[in-house]
């Protein structure tokens, strides 16, 4: 696995360069693996907190603890569900 301070050094460079108004910037192939495998290991946790927060917020609402009106604000962002 790879460390934090490469993949902070990495993001640090990319935005150097579109703050330096670089309109195409090419990134090497082992860095942009390194952020291609850190976002899909966002996206994986962001999922499994959403079904987390999904079932925590239904598990209220059946013992009458949650806010109806939040409950159902909060399903209508989740997307698709795979419990």
């Amino acid at each position: 696995m790879t460390g934090h301070k490469e993949l902070e050094a990495v993001r640090k460079a990319l935005r150097h360069q579109l703050r330096e108004g670089i309109s195409e910037v090419a990134v090497p192939a082992a860095e942009l693996r390194l952020l291609l495998d850190e976002l899909g290991r966002l996206q994986q946790s962001n999922d499994r907190l959403r079904r987390q927060n999904r079932r925590v917020r239904l598990k209220l609402q059946r013992a009458g603890l949650a806010d109806d009106e939040a409950a159902a604000d909060g399903d209508a962002g989740d997307g698709p569900q795979s419990a």
